[in-house]
């Protein structure tokens, strides 16, 4: 095998034509190669006709060409071309998606638990990291149509808590029940599958993405086209209705502004926005929320409270963990309360306000 193909001026040009092409699909490398094959035949053409002298005038002009791309468009051509045919594909999706928005997971006729059936029951559930107590015999249920706030200083034990419904981490004893049924040793996959969704502490997106992409990944979760189908791009029509209950939850959480930009261009309290948006294309039973109102200015979360108020009155269930308390007293049915990994304080807002456990905690 010859070495002259991989030596480092041939390797400097594959990376160009990565760079200008595009790293986020398989497609910008191919898009890249046509590009700078054609332009190089193009300059080695006519630079010595404009210039009447012969020289490398061409890498000199490449070269600049390469430097504005990377000022313009860093992420290469092809995310340029998205962005730009995205911006007319709205009706084009609609029109696609004449089909009946799809059904949540494991719910195919579309019924929700009557308000007030028990989503989720918490029994004696305990978690040690090492010899660190991180929950310890924390019992409590969160029923359907109901939004219960789990509250506690910072080190509580909340977030672990949340791991382990959503399955992420295993109890080191105790019960979990989702749905009436045992769920402390299911798989994180299956546990999205039964209609429990979330949003994290720390923000979780593609940032190179755009705020649709985002956000259909929690449709995805209801898509049937398997690997196969999906490579060989038959999955067109199911794709259609994926993006189009996208948007339709997007714009139910006030995005609609913003779909076709990266998600990682916006601020952050949008960013939270963009999480809750993707959980609730997920179709979920029960929504789990860690500090959704973190980093939102006070119209951003009266926008948060009513979404999810309506959440509430779609009858699906909500476990919110947050630290403003004047959102959590203002939104919350019943609220339950940690300190030191243990359960101090469970009620209505108004008596868990008033309760001493909870006055020295805080």
């Amino acid at each position: 095998i010859s070495p002259t193909p991989f030596s480092l001026g041939a390797s400097i040009d594959y990376l160009f034509m990565v760079i200008i092409g595009g790293a986020e699909s398989l497609w910008g490398a191919p898009l890249g190669a046509l590009l700078v094959t054609v332009l190089r035949d193009q300059f080695n053409d006519w630079i010595p006709r404009l210039t009447g002298r012969a020289g490398d005038f061409e890498a000199l002009v490449f070269g600049l060409v390469v430097i504005v791309l990377l000022q313009r468009a860093p992420g290469g051509l092809l995310p340029l071309l998205r962005r730009a045919l995205a911006r007319h594909r709205p009706a084009a999706v609609e029109a696609a998606g004449t089909d009946d928005t799809i059904a949540p997971p494991d719910d195919d006729d579309g019924n929700r638990p009557e308000p007030g059936a028990e989503l989720l029951s918490l029994e004696g559930v305990t978690h040690y990291f090492g010899g660190l107590a991180a929950n310890q015999n924390v019992s409590f249920t969160v029923r359907a149509a109901e939004i219960v706030a789990l509250i506690g200083p910072n080190g509580a034990g909340k977030t672990t808590l949340f791991n382990i419904v959503s399955g992420v981490l295993t109890p080191t004893r105790g019960s979990v029940r989702l749905f009436g049924q045992p769920a402390a040793h299911l798989p994180a996959r299956r546990i999205a599958r039964m209609g429990v969704a979330r949003t994290f502490q720390h923000v979780k997106l593609l940032p190179g993405r755009s705020v649709l992409e985002n956000v259909a990944l929690g449709a995805h979760q209801a898509g049937r086209a398997g690997f196969l189908r999906a490579m060989l791009r038959l999955d067109r029509a199911e794709e259609a209705r994926l993006l189009k209950e996208a948007r339709a939850q997007a714009e139910r959480a006030g995005l609609g502004a913003v779909l076709d930009k990266p998600a990682g261009d916006l601020p952050l309290g949008q960013q939270r926005i963009v999480e809750i948006a993707r959980a609730l294309c997920l179709r979920p039973r029960l929504l789990l929320l860690d500090e959704p109102a973190a980093g939102l200015r006070l119209p951003e979360k009266t926008r948060l409270a009513a979404l999810l108020r309506q959440v509430r009155a779609d009858g699906i269930g909500v476990l919110l963990v947050e630290h403003d308390m004047d959102f959590v007293m203002r939104l919350a049915d019943r609220v339950v309360v940690m300190d030191f990994g243990q359960k101090i304080a469970e009620g209505a807002p108004e008596a868990v306000q008033r309760d001493p456990a909870v006055l020295e905690a805080y």
